[in-house]
């Protein structure tokens, strides 16, 4: 009699009766990560867990778990290089598993085509399982994000074919296709049918009954899943040509996740009736398309992986390093993708890394193309954060480059613009325009922050983030004018420093950072300072001052007020306003990160101080007023902790 096992499976009794149940306890292990998958296992009853290695010092991550009944253990068995993909343990009491060797079933498949197809469909069917898990997991890890855009239902416009669209050249090209022979793919280029998404059109739904096979043309496509409070979380975008969308209607289940276009996109649809006639006549093209659906699911699985390893560490070097330990069996010695995580570890290096992935999601092997665009993917916040880099290079040179007959005024404009550039893809909030006077000629202050050693230059100058932000963002905006900062005089050594801020023109003075000084220079520079202020703001002048005079982190900010800035409006004839700035984050990298900026209401100094030269009662307000700002400094912490919406960039 054949054993049954006691299992609800497509399974032929044959293979079935070729396995033997095995139990094991807590903390055994099943299969060791890089090992040779020599045996397949399928759970019956108990839980396990998917745990990658790291490095030395961090040891082993777990990945994953999974009680499915019937959940897939050792399948990377099945495809080259036949290496275990993930040290699998039992994680519950005990736990029952159907064994098999991958040798028993190797030759079972070629006695049996046909048997060895609808075993390897059911595999597939319960792998898809463990991405719901890792999903899950990621989610739970926190690197995703709510959707705020408008999810369209399901449209699309069906097109007819080109009569220059070569549909086989492009399944050929295909990560997923590229390794099958040419019959094959015509019948599927033949049964491809074209279909046109608008940005934000629906293209399957998370539950939704299975429809057929989803190939990637042009565009870009997100990823999301409804997690346990039905919110819609974005986890992955794809924009590679030829990537599968979707397969759940391969196995015929439901679609365990959404997938909207993200602009106006090209999808080749295939539906699951013609690929199950096309996979019935072709009786050795059907396992082997099931083994590379495994082959998908298992490179899905790793970029999910990835993306755990990212979020946990914070550090997305560590998730790409491990992707390519993953693959390192396969990987040629030579190839370039070796670099990879090495370039990523300096600034001035990480452009040639992108560079040479971008290369290899084009001309790279099977192999090369999928890591690189993982790895890619991965690296959206690095990619940001180049470009922002990148960016404040050019503001720099916008300034020593400037054309010598271009006066202050026209650096300073010049400056701005250019620093308009660097914020055009990053994320920041800006709330409060309503509350900058119609009129310049005000005066701005903001809590200062320092900047982050990833942001220094390489000839060690730093740009200043937080008061540049108000000059581009918030006054060029305002008033076609990015207005006079005032800045700390450089040390003799600092030759780029003083380069850069002398061609801007603005007003020096002395801070702890400037190094010493006589009493009488610093008296002269501070007379100095209310001359030349005092003139900007007569002529309607807008300036930005940090009443703290030094810079600090988002936490410790804002530090001890100093009164400069709110003297000099008491002794001006006619008193400008006051506007409170309280800014967040820009001590901090790009990556992952919001930059805050809040606007106040503006005040008069003169409704606090009634006489400017009594001391005790300025030391009074500037004591009071500094704790009113920690409050303004805390509103601005809170919105950087909020979902970014279509207000926010």
């Amino acid at each position: 009699m054949l054993k049954s096992f006691n299992i609800n499976s497509a399974i032929s009794p044959e293979i079935l009766s070729l396995g033997s149940e095995i139990r094991l306890k807590k903390d055994q292990i099943l299969s060791q990560q890089f090992a040779k998958a020599t045996d397949f296992y399928l759970l019956k009853t108990g839980r396990v867990t998917f745990s990658l290695s790291i490095d030395d010092s961090r040891g082993e991550i777990e990945v994953g778990q999974s009680d499915q009944k019937l959940a897939p253990i050792g399948w990377s068995g099945f495809n080259p290089p036949g290496r275990y993909a993930t040290t699998v343990k039992v994680s519950s009491t005990t736990a029952t598993f159907i064994h098999w060797s991958h040798d028993q079933l190797q030759d079972a498949f070629r006695s049996d085509p046909e048997a060895g197809t609808i075993f390897l469909r059911e595999v597939c069917a319960n792998a898809r399982d463990l991405i719901k898990g890792a999903i899950a997991k990621l989610s739970d890890e926190g690197p995703s994000l709510p959707i705020t855009e408008t999810i369209k239902p399901e449209e699309f416009t069906v097109t007819q074919h080109s009569s220059d669209e070569n549909l086989v050249k492009f399944l050929r090209k295909s990560s997923f296709f590229e390794v099958f022979e040419e019959g094959p793919l015509e019948f599927i280029a033949q049964a491809l049918e074209r279909r046109i998404y608008r940005a934000n059109d629906t293209i399957y739904e998370q539950g939704g009954a299975p429809e057929g096979l989803y190939i990637l043309g042009i565009g870009k496509v997100r990823f999301s899943h409804f997690d346990h409070n039905e919110e819609s979380i974005s986890f992955r975008q794809i924009n590679t040509p030829g990537y599968v969308l979707g397969w759940g209607g391969v196995i015929n289940l439901p679609n365990m996740i959404n997938a909207h276009a993200v602009q106006e996109s090209l999808v080749y649809y295939i539906p699951k009736e013609t690929l199950g006639r096309i996979l019935k006549l072709n009786p050795v093209f059907a396992p082997a398309f099931y083994r590379r659906l495994l082959w998908l699911i298992s490179h899905q699985l790793q970029a999910i992986r990835a993306r755990i390893i990212a979020s946990r560490f914070n550090h997305e070097i560590t998730a790409i390093s491990n992707l390519i330990d993953q693959n390192s069996a396969r990987l040629d010695l030579w190839s370039p993708i070796h670099k990879i995580p090495h370039l990523l570890e300096d600034k001035i290096t990480v452009g040639d890394a992108l560079e040479t992935l971008d290369r290899m999601k084009i001309q790279g092997s099977p192999l090369e193309k999928n890591i690189a665009n993982t790895a890619w993917e991965l690296l959206e916040e690095i990619r940001k954060e180049h470009q922002f880099y990148n960016g404040l290079v050019n503001v720099y040179n916008s300034v020593v480059q400037a054309p010598q007959e271009l006066t202050h005024d026209e650096v300073r404009k010049l400056n701005a613009l250019e620093y308009q550039k660097v914020f055009e893809n990053q994320n920041y909030l800006i709330k409060g325009q309503e509350n900058l006077p119609d009129e310049p000629g005000n005066i701005f202050i903001y809590n200062h922050l320092r900047n982050h050693p990833y942001n220094t230059l390489p000839n060690q100058f730093q740009i200043t983030l937080d008061s540049h932000f108000i000059s581009a963002m918030v006054l060029m905006k305002k008033y076609n004018d990015p207005g006079l900062r005032i800045v700390r005089i450089g040390m003799s050594k600092e030759y780029a420093h003083q380069e850069y801020y002398q061609r801007l023109g603005h007003i020096d003075v002395f801070t702890e950072d400037s190094g010493k000084n006589t009493k009488k220079e610093k008296r002269q520079v501070r007379q100095m300072f209310f001359n030349e202020a005092s003139a900007h703001l007569t002529n309607g002048g807008n300036l930005i001052i940090s009443p703290e005079g030094n810079s600090y982190s988002t936490e410790e900010t804002p530090g001890p007020f100093k009164p400069g800035a709110f003297k000099l409006a008491l002794n001006m004839k006619k008193e400008p306003w006051i506007v409170p700035i309280a800014v967040a984050n820009f001590d901090r990298r790009v990556r992952n990160n919001r930059f805050i900026c809040i606007i106040l209401p503006p005040f008069k100094a003169s409704e606090y101080i009634r006489n400017s030269e009594d001391k005790a009662e300025i030391r009074s307000f500037l004591a009071d007023y500094q704790l009113k700002f920690k409050d303004y400094i805390a509103r601005a912490i809170s919105e950087s902790k909020k979902p970014s919406t279509n207000g926010s960039h």
